[in-house]
């Protein structure tokens, strides 16, 4: 994982657009900032919010957190289905696989954390 890449950029492209179409970018800083929030309640990362494509993934990983940043990885995967599910949903067949995906992957993210401790 690249950790100087754009935050933005990266889901951005994760949900279908390419990297320089910026017309829903509202929406999406939207949706990312939610689930960076949830990330941060749950006790991953810093608390921060992007507001452009500056922020990398670099500035949301909290360095002190040791051991739980082993499953820094499992962050991009989680914004992505948590935003796509609310930006472009899947069919409503899906719906529930993507929910339940995005929901397992933040409680194994939220017992990492914890048990990295600070």
């Amino acid at each position: 994982m690249d950790l100087t890449k754009s935050i933005l950029e990266e889901i951005r492209e994760s949900v279908g657009l390419t990297e320089t179409s910026t017309e829903f970018d509202t929406e999406l800083i939207q949706h990312i900032n939610a689930a960076l929030a949830k990330l941060n309640q749950n006790g991953v990362g810093k608390g921060i919010f992007i507001k452009d494509a500056t922020t990398t993934w670099g500035d949301f990983q909290d360095s002190s957190q040791t051991v739980g940043n082993q499953f820094f990885h499992l962050v991009p995967l989680f914004i992505t289905l948590s935003t796509k599910i609310i930006f472009d949903p899947p069919p409503p067949s899906s719906v529930q696989f993507y929910a339940s995906n995005a929901q397992e992957i933040l409680w194994r993210l939220k017992i990492a954390y914890e048990i990295g401790g600070e």
